[in-house]
């Protein structure tokens, strides 16, 4: 079974493009959308919601509960420290304008949470981390209140609990890891985040993450740069092998229709792509992201590079194999019992040789077509070559060869 994704921090996706890519190879996507939030998705978003593609998943209560426990504890051993590094009464401290480092600020709400403003609303700050209150469980929320890392106030959609952007970050990570778990989800994000490879958010690694300076560090391996899961980077980086970067003109709707023309293909990738990850699995150690990602793209060359040469190689063979054959047809007299039957109707044996080439030339390219989508089922980067024929830039070589094998 292939594992739908889970989109997180946010409940609206920030980059369409990025969008567009986890369309082309999830089979959906869900988000943590809390009950009657009202929805402000881009087109592209709104159009994969509409097709079911883009799932709502109410924020479980369960899950809430069980990624309380380690911040509670966290807050129960260390609640002086980390009041002195997130504490709301040392927003000054947070390196932020002074103009800004105050409750009151009225005007325009860039957090990194969802926009829980409400017309009139004066408790926000713009440099406020926000998780909806339906995410968070009542004695963590309480706890978090009550040693002044957290403030509550109503804002679009219901109750939102404003706090350190960092604080906030770490507990949609946790949320995001524990729902995933216990869903059969892959987690997946359009940003860039520290810590978002860290697994397992015990107290040990809320320390790391949270308070690094604490002795809690040495349980605890230190957090790696920010990077994307191996399978999400190992597919995107295929993705950029055979079509553009940018797909900010490509409709929503030709994403849709390629998930659907090319099913066979897609399952196909999907599974060369997780054993290409079980393959790779040395890589979760590599610390730098600058390596781990050189890492994968030597790999993407070697592995998926090679086998769109052999492939386009295949295509181009289909092609003059269905060339040759059409060309072999006027040198092939009929069979005498065919010549036979056309005598009994009153046909000239002659004259069917033009209506049999005829049907040849007619015949032709779907047989080549019907040979090409055989040969893309087969290779595990059909997909891609799919792909590269449908969102790539098209030559008149291209164009030609859709029409007629060269």
């Amino acid at each position: 079974m292939d594992r739908f994704a889970l989109y997180y921090p946010h409940i609206h996706v920030r980059d369409d493009d990025w969008l567009k890519y986890a369309a082309l190879y999830w089979p959906k996507m869900a988000r943590i959308r809390p009950p009657g939030y009202p929805l402000q998705d881009s087109p592209a978003a709104r159009e994969l919601h509409s097709a079911r593609w883009l799932l709502d998943l109410e924020p479980p209560v369960w899950a809430a509960a069980e990624v309380a426990e380690p911040f509670l504890e966290l807050i129960h051993e260390h609640g002086a420290a980390l009041r002195d590094r997130f504490g709301l009464d040392r927003i000054e401290t947070w390196g932020l304008p002074v103009a800004e480092a105050c409750f009151g600020n009225t005007g325009g709400f860039s957090a990194g949470g969802d926009e829980p403003t409400e017309d009139g609303a004066t408790w926000l700050n713009p440099r406020f981390g926000y998780v909806h209150a339906s995410r968070v469980s009542e004695r963590l929320l309480d706890s978090a209140v009550d040693q002044g890392l957290a403030v509550v106030g109503p804002g679009r959609g219901g109750i939102w609990v404003a706090m350190h952007p960092q604080l906030a970050t770490v507990y949609m990570l946790a949320l995001a890891e524990q729902v995933a778990a216990e869903n059969c989800l892959h987690p997946i994000t359009d940003q860039t985040l520290p810590h978002a490879v860290m697994s397992g958010w015990t107290f040990e690694r809320l320390a790391v993450a949270l308070l690094d300076d604490l002795p809690a560090q040495a349980l605890a391996a230190q957090a790696p740069a920010a990077r994307q899961a191996p399978e999400e980077a190992f597919a995107f980086l295929s993705f950029a092998t055979v079509i553009p970067a940018d797909l900010r003109n490509v409709p929503i709707e030709k994403i849709l229709d390629i998930r659907v023309e090319f099913g066979s293909e897609l399952d196909g990738f999907r599974e060369f792509v997780a054993d290409q990850v079980q393959r790779l699995g040395s890589l979760e150690d590599v610390r730098d992201a600058g390596l781990y990602l050189e890492y994968l793209h030597t790999e993407v060359d070697r592995e998926v590079r090679a086998r769109l040469d052999d492939l386009d190689d295949r295509m181009r063979g289909a092609g003059l194999e269905t060339a040759r054959a059409l060309a072999n047809v006027r040198s092939v007299a009929l069979p005498p019992l065919a010549a036979l039957a056309a005598d009994a109707v009153g046909v000239a044996p002659a004259l069917t040789v033009p209506a049999v080439v005829a049907g040849c030339v007619v015949g032709a390219p779907f047989e080549w077509r019907r040979r090409r989508r055989e040969i893309a089922q087969e290779s595990p980067v059909g997909y891609l070559f799919q792909l590269k024929r449908a969102l790539g830039p098209d030559t008149l070589i291209d164009k030609l060869r859709r029409a007629w094998p060269l």
